[in-house]
């Protein structure tokens, strides 16, 4: 049987157990990150009961607060990895439903590492040059 993510509303059905993968932030990483397996970390988020952070990338989306552009770029991340599913499938085996908590507003943060760079020397440099950019268009 051919498994795939569905997004709807939820509604809770009576003795049903449920896990709930709620998305808190998005920062906004310079330093290069190795993308991580969504799978593996829910499988440890589930097992020691403690959250956990994910590195992927996400190219070509304007991540704004309020934006559906955030949510889509988080679905769009947790369908690319194969791990994810085979996750599902095995809480599913031992009896849960898994959702999916995406909050209206998803707070995009600058990372500390982005941080520091931004003021760093060469940080300042590729401000004044964004800022150069924007003036003459």
């Amino acid at each position: 049987m051919d498994y795939q993510l569905k997004l709807k509303p939820f509604k809770a059905k009576n003795g049903q157990k449920y896990k709930i993968i709620q998305i808190t932030d998005i920062a906004l990483h310079t330093a290069h990150k190795n993308p991580t397996s969504i799978g593996k970390k829910l499988q440890q988020a589930f097992k020691f009961k403690k959250p956990g952070r994910i590195y992927g990338l996400i190219n070509n989306v304007e991540l704004t607060t309020s934006s559906p552009q955030n949510k889509q770029a988080i679905i769009d991340l947790i369908k690319k990895d194969h791990e994810f599913m085979k996750v599902i499938l095995e809480e599913e085996k031992n009896g849960y439903k898994v959702l999916l908590g995406l909050p209206d507003e998803i707070p995009v943060v600058a990372g500390k590492d982005t941080i520091e760079f931004i003021a760093s020397i060469n940080g300042k440099r590729v401000l004044r040059g964004l800022a150069k950019n924007n003036l003459e268009s």
